[in-house]
This record gives structure tokens, C-alpha cells and sequence, in this order.
């Protein structure tokens, strides 16, 4: 009882601080859910789960971050997508392989901290895991965003 008690005290207080933005909140419960899967599969022993869970959780915090920037990417190339032009097109590329190069960068560092509560193969598990939710990320989002036009094929319409 006084678990159940207190996960809806967390779960109020939670909820107070929840953001506004519909696309915030979408991606904190996705992220939830998320959470709820990779502990399942894992199949971690009480003790790890809650040592694997606090690292799990910094590492997902970071990694939002940079999804946040690759939203604004998008959301840049979605604004120019009628009059792409090769100076957009070239800060559009450095920007999105700036975030490429942070989220690989984050991925190296944080296996280092997973193998010092994980052992190796328990670390290849979950960033096949992992991977699995990337490739997942990556097909809805190559779906949604059309292929560019070049300069030269907008002005042939």
C-alpha cells in the first residue's frame, strides 16, 4: 500500500511539472514507455535494474537533448524545403552531422559507464536493444520527410 501510496504522490508531482508543449509531453511518455520495454527485456536483477535505470535515465536525458536539436533540423528544412538553397543545404548538413558526431560521441562515452554496472554482454544487449528503437526512429522519420529538390530542378517546374 504505502508503494502504491507513494508512486501516485511521485506520479502527481510529475505530472505538475510536465510541460505544455503537446510534442514535449509526446516524446516523455514515448520515453516512459520506452523505459518500460528496455527493463522487460533486459531482465535485470532488482539491484542492477535500479543502478542500470539511474544511467539508463542520464543517458536517455542527453540523448533527448540532441533528438531536440535534430527536430529543429528538420523543422529548419521543412521552412526552407520550397527554396532549398546550397548555402541552407550546407548549414543544414554541418548542423545535422554535428548532432550525428554528439550523439555517436555520447554513445561511446556512456558504454564505458554502462559496462561499470553491466557486464560487456549485458552492454551489447541493451544497445542492440537500443538500436532496435533507432531503426524504428529512423524508418517513421525518413517516411515524413520528403527527399530534397535540388536548385537547379525548382526553378524547371
Amino acid at each position: 500500500m504505502k508503494k502504491i501510496i507513494s508512486s501516485l504522490l511521485i506520479a502527481g508531482v510529475t505530472l505538475l511539472a510536465l510541460p505544455n508543449d503537446p510534442v514535449e509531453l509526446s516524446l516523455i511518455a514515448k520515453a516512459a514507455e520506452k523505459k518500460a520495454i528496455v527493463l522487460a527485456t533486459m531482465k535485470l536483477d532488482q539491484e542492477t535494474q535500479k543502478k542500470f535505470g539511474d544511467l539508463y535515465d542520464q543517458y536517455q536525458e542527453k540523448m533527448m537533448k540532441l533528438r531536440i536539436q535534430e527536430l529543429s533540423i528538420i523543422a529548419e528544412y521543412a521552412k526552407n524545403y520550397n527554396n532549398l538553397t546550397n548555402d541552407t543545404a550546407d548549414k543544414l548538413i554541418a548542423n545535422w552531422m554535428d548532432v550525428e558526431e554528439a550523439e555517436h560521441k555520447l554513445k561511446k562515452e556512456y558504454i564505458e559507464k554502462f559496462k561499470k554496472v553491466l557486464p560487456s554482454s549485458e552492454v551489447i544487449r541493451y544497445y542492440q536493444i537500443e538500436n532496435k528503437f533507432e531503426l524504428m526512429r529512423e524508418l517513421q522519420r525518413s517516411e515524413l520527410i520528403p527527399l530534397a529538390i535540388p536548385a537547379q530542378l525548382q526553378t524547371t517546374k
